[in-house]
């Protein structure tokens, strides 16, 4: 089966974080580490603290575990502000300081 000229919103759809992703001639580019609407930001490896970014119009084709991309080229850096370590909405067991009651 042939894959369309153009990438199907519905493949796009399917990319999740973890997927390999690969130029049109087959080289690693990095795993998906988050998506927006316009871009795929990319690692080398899963624990990887640099990032790259590369426009979502370049998605070619998805198969299972793998995103394919047009053209060649490694992907453009990101800035240190976008990855720094997201804080969640847990609190602490016990506060720092605080006497127990």
């Amino acid at each position: 089966m042939a894959w369309p000229d153009m990438a199907s919103p519905y493949e796009r759809r399917s990319i999740i974080r973890g997927m390999r992703v690969r130029d049109e001639a087959g080289t690693f580019l990095g795993y998906v580490a988050l998506l927006s609407g316009a871009h795929i930001y990319v690692r080398r490896w899963p624990f990887s603290r640099r990032w790259g970014q590369l426009p979502m119009s370049r998605v070619r084709h998805v198969t299972p575990g793998t995103v394919v991309l047009e053209g060649r080229g490694a992907a453009d850096a990101v800035t240190p502000e976008l990855y720094e370590e997201i804080t969640t909405q847990t609190l602490p067991l016990v506060e720092p300081g605080a006497a127990r009651t």
